[in-house]
């Protein structure tokens, strides 16, 4: 039935003028039809068009391209699905572009001709020849910078956070890697009070659960604490330093903003399995515990940079 109704577009464009444009459709926004038009304006001369019709799919982690011009049969052009959508825009056009008999555009943006894109688009897939590619390859690092708010059974606290994002190391799924700084917090012990502090490492499995210009992510995995204790109004102060370790899971909203990062949002949980407590020993009283919060939560907004 597509193919049927992809040659019936192609049979309605050969009553369309020669410098009639293609008519493009897409079963999604990422890309979206306004896209691909945009960026094929840019590459498609109307000097010698040829009346196409092309259909736009993404299955999964592929670009299907099918197209169909009065002259020619219907054939099907398969991409990688980049993350990005205006990248899978940028592709698109430029299959089309080629179909056309027209020119494309080489990684650097400059206009080259094409010599035979109808025997390019005659092999099952696009291959670029060694040492070329049909377009920028997309930036799968990312850096970024956040303030959180957290709240545990001690109360409410400050984070700031530092991340960084390894996107579709195996197939979709990548790896996320944190660093949280909060304020250091204070409780009542006995005569005196005990400051502690404990930065937190994170190390999580990324899961994409919505891609396009809106992103929906997940991330689970381990996580390491250093905390760090001190007294104050003792008769003698101490300190203390010890490692904690336990599980983090998080669910981010991530607006993207081109190929320079994306804006975030995230909410987030940290479980420690082990207890931990602050002990007085009072000379001629009896040793008193103070339970550090084994629960945590936090929300924040951020930013992220793509270096590459």
């Amino acid at each position: 039935m597509k193919r049927a109704a992809l040659a019936l577009s192609a049979l309605c464009l050969s009553a369309w003028p020669a410098a009639a444009a293609p008519v493009v459709t897409s079963d999604s926004d990422c890309p979206s039809v306004a896209e691909v038009n945009a960026r094929l304006a840019d590459l498609w001369s109307s000097d010698n068009p040829a009346p196409v019709a092309a259909r736009i799919r993404v299955a999964g982690a592929q670009l299907v391209v099918e197209l169909a011009s009065e002259n020619e049969p219907a054939t099907t052009r398969i991409l990688p699905a980049d993350p990005e959508c205006p990248t899978r825009a940028q592709a698109a056009a430029l299959v089309i572009a080629a179909w056309l008999d027209t020119r494309t555009l080489d990684p650097l943006g400059l206009p080259v001709e094409v010599a035979s894109p109808t025997a390019r688009l005659a092999e099952p897939q696009i291959a670029a020849p060694a040492g070329e590619t049909l377009v920028a390859s997309p930036r799968r690092f990312l850096l970024g910078a956040g303030a959180f708010a957290s709240l545990d059974a001690q109360g409410a606290g400050a984070i700031l956070a530092g991340e960084a994002a390894w996107l579709r190391l195996v197939g979709r799924f990548g790896l996320q890697a944190g660093l949280s700084l909060p304020l250091p917090r204070e409780m009542a012990l006995g005569p005196g009070k005990s400051r502690w502090w404990r930065p937190v490492l994170t190390l999580g499995l990324q899961v994409p659960l919505r891609e396009g210009p809106w992103v929906v992510a997940m991330n689970a995995g381990p996580a390491m604490g250093l905390l760090l204790v001190a007294g104050a109004g003792f008769d003698q102060d101490h300190t203390d330093v010890t490692l904690s370790w336990g599980a983090s899971a998080g669910l981010q909203l991530a607006r993207r903003r081109g190929r320079a990062g994306a804006y975030w949002a995230e909410l987030r949980g940290l479980l420690w399995p082990g207890a931990q407590n602050i002990r007085d020993d009072v000379v001629g009283a009896t040793p008193r515990l103070a339970a550090l919060p084994r629960v945590e939560g936090h929300l924040g907004l951020g930013f992220s940079f793509a270096l590459f």
